[in-house]
């Protein structure tokens, strides 16, 4: 073997070794952890652990860290390993912050489903009818419809607007039947998942399981009335 050859094949696998040292250190890792604990860690949408994970950044090229926690407004965080990015802490904390649309709702499993009260035996419509009214005006301030005749009401969004999403409800109130009589009362609840939605942006909403705290108890309230 002549020593030119040797030569060569020498500093071809140094190139080869070089490249491939150079190309293993060249992907970085961050570890993120996370508060609260039990907060899941997405990785371009896939879950790779709650509360602690270790990622990696292969070179010239990004991940998208989403961290989500029911009750908690979610955050997103890119890291890039490419030229001219901002360069890739070691670790990484994130704090979820509480999410307000949360704690100033409860959850309800009869929202945006119907329910059925039944009046008071011998309570005529128009006493009922005025009771339920009354008894809507204590909660709501508008009523975009209301017709006695027919047993119809539906009242105006109402609602609250939150740091991450945007709640709005409406209750419906139609006459199931008038002997015995009997009415069916449906709370509408949705949100937006944003802050700040128009109420009547209704492509923007979707049904929400959880009603405003200010207006719970109220069905409890017009059976009540109804029944006496």
């Amino acid at each position: 073997m002549s020593r030119l050859f040797l030569t060569r094949t020498l500093s071809l696998m140094l190139v080869f070794f070089t490249f491939t040292f150079s190309s293993i250190k060249a992907a970085e890792k961050v570890t993120i952890t996370t508060s609260p604990q039990s907060a899941r860690i997405y990785v371009d949408g896939v879950q790779m652990g709650t509360g602690k994970v270790i990622i990696k950044v292969e070179k010239n090229s990004c991940v998208t860290v989403e961290v989500k926690y029911e009750g908690y407004v979610g955050e997103t965080k890119t890291y890039c390993n490419k030229k001219g990015s901002p360069d890739i802490p070691k670790t990484d904390y994130i704090q979820l912050l509480e999410d307000e649309s949360f704690t100033s709702s409860i959850e309800w499993n009869i929202a945006n489903t119907e329910i059925q009260i039944n009046a008071k035996p011998g309570k005529t419509k128009e006493e009922a009818w005025k009771q339920i009214v009354t008894t809507v005006l204590d909660r709501f301030d508008v009523l975009e419809n209301n017709d006695e005749k027919v047993g119809y009401l539906r009242t105006s969004w109402v609602g609250m607007s939150f740091r991450a999403n945007t709640i709005r409800l409406r209750l419906i109130v139609k006459q199931a039947s008038e002997s015995p009589l009997v009415y069916r009362i449906k709370f509408v609840s949705e949100s937006s998942g944003r802050s700040g939605t128009p109420y009547n942006a209704d492509e923007q909403f979707k049904p929400f399981n959880r009603i405003l705290k200010k207006y719970d108890g109220f069905l409890d309230e017009l059976s009540t009335r109804l029944k006496n």
